[in-house]
């Protein structure tokens, strides 16, 4: 997190000398391609950081309780907003919650009558390395386009 702080910081400063549509349309192609990215790991069932997710726990007779894989439609559902001051992408509403059970590991009830499922942490959405020099490619392009 040191690194966003720095990254952060450094944004403020460039920011400065944009005009508001500027960074607006700088914030939109952050956002899509961030979106993007987010929605091919997931989809290939990794982590910010490239580590596989952990599997879904087997039955007792030792097989996966459900087929496939886990958040296979859930990249599609990656919400984006954006200004002249701010990006971001997540989730929204219902799967808004599941993914914060997974990024999180909570321990919860699935359904009101069952006993507390923990489970294990699976970061859907974050920052790797490649995304912020992703992001500093998309801005010197942006600059010498400007």
């Amino acid at each position: 997190m040191k690194s966003f702080a720095a990254l952060n910081r450094w944004f403020d400063q460039f920011f400065k000398h944009l005009e508001p549509s500027q960074r607006r349309e700088l914030m939109r192609r952050l956002a899509q391609g961030l979106r993007i990215r987010s929605k091919d790991r997931i989809s290939q069932q990794r982590d910010p950081n490239g580590n596989r997710f952990t599997p879904r726990k087997r039955d007792q007779i030792g097989s996966i309780k459900r087929k496939g894989a886990m958040f296979k439609n859930i990249g599609q559902q990656l919400k984006i907003e954006y200004s002249a001051d701010k990006a971001s992408v997540g989730f929204g509403g219902r799967t808004a919650q599941i993914a914060k059970v997974h990024q999180e590991g909570k321990t919860i009830r699935p359904i009101d009558h069952t006993k507390p499922t923990k489970y294990p942490m699976r970061e859907l959405v974050g920052f790797s390395q490649e995304d912020q020099k992703w992001i500093l490619d998309e801005i010197s392009k942006f600059l010498s386009k400007s």
